[in-house]
């Protein structure tokens, strides 16, 4: 009987070639691509292999879906198995690799270097265990470029992952953001604090909390936040964001861009992921390139900066979307016909 799967096992597989080509330090586009397909697929409404079986051309419809994803995916549609390529990228790959890589925080290369340097388990329940015992013993802390603070990261994120950590409701995000902006506005009372991810977008379930700061004075603005009385942990800081775990281990992140830049890392934070693509898709389709720092002018290389969401999303010939309506379904199509009737009128 031919095994059925479903979209989620389907990203997942794309997932994990991605993860094996960036160890195997293959192009980074090639890495990307899967990358995209992948989170195109979990969340695509439609059963791929579905459409598949009707017509194997009809992937060819699909967001991210290439000629080159398109035959793996076909290949293993057919025979309930890798293609050949897939297996030669897999091969010397731990297979606890593709399991802590899904860990907050532990990157293919990061996941591939423990597996090199201690012994784990085939079985994922027994690796993840197995990681947490080696934190708890120091075991980690002592491989090049780790260290007692990566140590301790693992060790609550893996905790995290394997079922300590929960989804906060909006309510209780809400409410965490506040406190944290507030205490922030105590010191810079004029600098815009505005909440990202899926507590801008108002979803149902937040998981960790993301806040932008508006300014140019970004090390103090760090240097403030990392002392937040609730603070249990500094996970890390940079020159322009920062990172703290909060009671609950509830890990809260703090990005700084100037008012140039601004509007373009709250678009790019903000999401959904599918959202992201299309725009970045449909921006293409213009001759422009999106991302977190601004619109780029293919032909010419200019950068365009916004200081609001409203203008960067009108240079690109659409109405505002509002944070909740970004989900990557069919918004971007409509406000392209209300910026056309808009220009009309």
């Amino acid at each position: 009987m031919d095994k059925i799967y479903s979209n989620a096992e389907i990203a997942e597989f794309l997932q994990n070639v991605a993860t094996a080509y960036e160890i195997k330090k293959k192009n980074i586009f090639r890495v990307l691509s899967y990358q995209n397909a992948a989170e195109t697929v979990v969340s695509y409404p439609k059963s791929l292999q579905e459409i598949w079986k009707k017509d194997p051309c009809g992937l060819d419809n699909i967001p991210n879906i290439g000629p080159n994803i398109l035959e793996k995916l076909d290949y293993l549609f057919k025979h309930n198995k890798y293609h050949p390529h897939i297996i030669k990228a897999f091969k010397n790959i731990h297979p606890t690799v593709f399991t802590f890589t899904k860990i907050n925080g532990i990157g293919a290369k990061i996941a591939h270097k423990l597996t090199k340097k201690l012994k784990f388990s085939n079985n994922p329940e027994k690796a993840l265990s197995e990681l947490i015992e080696y934190a708890n013993n120091g075991k980690i802390r002592n491989i090049p470029r780790f260290g007692q603070k990566s140590e301790q990261l693992i060790l609550i994120n893996t905790l995290n992952f394997l079922g300590l950590q929960r989804r906060m409701s909006l309510k209780e995000a809400q409410n965490i953001s506040k406190n944290v902006i507030d205490y922030l506005h105590l010191k810079f009372p004029k600098t815009e604090f505005i909440p990202l991810g899926s507590l801008r977008r108002l979803s149902t379930t937040v998981g960790d909390i993301d806040l932008a700061a508006k300014g140019t004075n970004s090390e103090e603005i760090l240097n403030h936040f990392i002392n937040y009385p609730e603070k249990i942990q500094i996970i890390n800081k940079g020159t322009k964001k920062a990172s703290i775990l909060i009671v609950n281990n509830i890990r809260v992140d703090l990005m700084v861009q100037p008012c140039k830049n601004f509007a373009s890392l709250i678009q790019h934070s903000t999401g959904s992921k599918n959202h992201n693509i299309n725009l970045r898709k449909y921006a293409l389709s213009l001759g422009y390139s999106v991302s977190e720092y601004g619109i780029k002018d293919l032909k010419t290389g200019k950068i365009h900066t916004f200081e609001d969401e409203e203008k960067l999303y009108n240079f690109l010939k659409l109405c505002y979307i509002e944070p909740q309506k970004r989900l990557g379904e069919n918004e971007i199509e409509i406000a392209q016909k209300c910026y056309n009737k808009v220009i009309r009128n």
